[in-house]
């Protein structure tokens, strides 16, 4: 078997393309799975020990491409990323944009919110947890939204938001872990 002969000649650009998968927000992430898998059995690199020591090197190259599309696919956050590099999008220089005063505020707000909140407080950290993951849904559509429309300006934004969003929702979870 050769990696080369089965289509793959380099690093894939479009992991939606690795895995044969429509290029949309929404992903079927147990269907993601399963072709993640089905790619790893069919090129994982010790198939290709007896093969010369280009062929190798290619087939490690495919598995690392196979396991980082997969990573960057089956998350949200970082799949809406890829999606707005797929369209030239530099991601570097969105997250260094400001944000809006109003979008600050209200992240300062829910962060002290979370801070201050007693770790006893077990309906305040429900209310402060559904609290963040509304707002994280919310943007996971407008992102979705706006990249539908094509509108990588807006999808930008919502972006790095969710960015914003995560860090927020990883430090009220670790809220939780304090009881």
């Amino acid at each position: 078997m050769s990696v080369v002969a089965d289509g793959f000649s380099g690093a894939p650009k479009n992991y939606f393309d690795l895995f044969q998968i429509e290029p949309r927000f929404n992903v079927d992430v147990d269907d993601l799975g399963q072709r993640f898998r089905t790619l790893q059995r069919r090129f994982h690199p010790d198939k290709f020990v007896g093969g010369s020591a280009a062929e190798q090197r290619l087939a490690a190259q495919v598995s690392a491409d196979i396991n980082a599309g997969y990573q960057a696919l089956k998350d949200p956050i970082t799949r809406a990323g890829h999606m707005l590099e797929l369209q030239a999008c530099d991601l570097r220089a969105l997250e260094r944009q400001p944000v809006s005063g109003e979008f600050l505020m209200q992240q300062m707000q829910l962060r002290d919110k979370a801070e201050s909140l007693d770790p006893d407080d077990d309906e305040g950290l429900k209310t402060l947890t559904a609290e963040a993951q509304a707002l994280m849904a919310s943007e996971l559509f407008s992102f979705e939204e706006a990249i539908e429309k094509e509108d990588y300006e807006l999808a930008g934004s919502a972006w790095v938001h969710l960015l914003y969003l995560h860090k927020l929702n990883k430090e009220v979870a670790g809220r939780s872990d304090l009881n």
